[in-house]
């Protein structure tokens, strides 16, 4: 038996081999057993075709089946669904895998989880793409099962909890026993962003919620948010959403008005 092959006859046994399994879907089981680890795979249209477990209860659903043949859209609010499709649709066009980027993605409960997620485009037999695969690693816990002994977590969930008061970073620094230095090094190591952009991201992502649920005015979504004002809750909004809060509300209506509902 020959020991050694070229590569172009090991890409046609692997090829041969992987035509002949049954189901070949089979092999996404497999991240069902990874924890924190979450894997789709959607179609040139965005729909979903396969996703682990992990995905779908972060989803809001009890089991994978619920979700596909389902869109970002269907499973989002409208503003992350087409934060989604619209990365989805540069990665089809261009062909490119896109790697390594971090997300701040809802995690339920009013809560974010950060994300590092990195996505490829699939292509059929005749060579064009007919969809993406991706994959989400968190790298922070959830809040109720983290280590209260960990600044980090201990930042983390000032940020998370108390958004709404006037906090400033060396002052979360100062009660978790950090420098700013230190918080700064040691939050960029978990989340690959600073506390400050953490917190400002937090507080945007709340707002955002406020709009959507409430009737409450922009004003008073801003202090109720840890912003100084409207201005300051508009400029950073705009900053992190490309649109301004009353852009945002009037698209989600509109959205959720056009299919007679709205989502959480």
């Amino acid at each position: 038996m020959t020991l050694y092959k070229s590569r172009m006859d090991m890409q046609e046994i692997c090829s041969k081999w992987f035509e002949s399994l049954d189901d070949a879907s089979e092999l996404l089981r497999l991240f069902d057993f990874l924890p924190g680890v979450f894997l789709y795979v959607k179609d040139d249209s965005g729909r979903f075709v396969a996703m682990n477990a992990a995905l779908a209860h972060l989803s809001g659903a009890a089991d994978p089946q619920e979700c596909l043949g389902k869109t970002d859209v269907d499973l989002h609010s409208a503003y992350w669904g087409r934060r989604y499709q619209e990365e989805d649709r540069e990665v089809m066009q261009s062909g490119v895998e896109r790697p390594h980027q971090v997300w701040l993605v809802p995690t339920g409960r009013g809560r974010l989880g950060t994300f590092v997620s990195s996505k490829i485009p699939l292509r059929g037999k005749a060579g064009t793409v007919i969809g993406i695969a991706g994959v989400m690693i968190r790298l922070d816990q959830d809040l109720e099962t983290n280590d209260p002994s960990d600044p980090v977590d201990q930042a983390t969930r000032r940020m998370t909890e108390r958004y709404a008061d006037a906090m400033e970073i060396a002052r979360i620094a100062e009660e978790v026993g950090l420098s700013v230095s230190q918080l700064n090094r040691r939050f960029r190591a978990k989340h690959q962003i600073p506390p400050s952009e953490y917190l400002q991201r937090v507080r945007v992502y709340q707002a955002s919620r406020l709009l959507v649920e409430t009737q409450t005015t922009i004003g008073d979504v801003a202090l109720q948010c840890g912003f100084y004002d409207q201005a300051h809750l508009n400029r950073t909004f705009r900053k992190w959403m490309q649109m301004t809060p009353s852009e945002f509300r009037r698209l989600e209506r509109t959205i959720s008005s056009s299919e007679g509902t709205v989502r959480k």
